[in-house]
């Protein structure tokens, strides 16, 4: 494993907040002064197509994000406050005779802080 995508791998553990190729970036150059913006690019794409994270294209966003590739889980867009959260969800999926190999979920509303919020409104 390459040193860009341990460090990769570990900004996407200690942000949990989807970041973008960009925001990735800034904080791997933290670590690794000399890289690049499109060595950045290159290492998501291929840790993408290895399936070790998923690059999440949720909708009002413009730019692709990244997350941690483990199962169970949705993401909850907040239409007020623009978070995204992960959602763990639990339901039978049965597609007999099919072989799933990806599912994104995408939920949209607002988080519970926002919902406090427009309740005091």
């Amino acid at each position: 494993m390459t040193k860009q995508r341990e460090t990769i791998l570990q900004i996407l553990r200690e942000h949990r907040n989807h970041p973008t190729a960009l925001e990735i970036y800034d904080l791997a150059k933290r670590v690794i002064p000399e890289i690049s913006l499109s060595t950045i690019y290159r290492t998501l794409k291929e840790m993408v197509e290895r399936g070790e994270i998923t690059e999440l294209h949720i909708e009002g966003e413009t730019k692709a994000r990244y997350d941690l590739n483990y199962d169970n889980h949705a993401h909850f867009k907040c239409r007020d406050c623009g978070r995204i959260f992960d959602i763990d969800i639990m339901f039978p999926l049965k597609l007999v005779g099919f072989k799933v190999e990806k599912m994104d979920i995408y939920i949209y509303g607002l988080c519970s802080e926002c919902a406090k919020k427009e309740v005091l409104a």
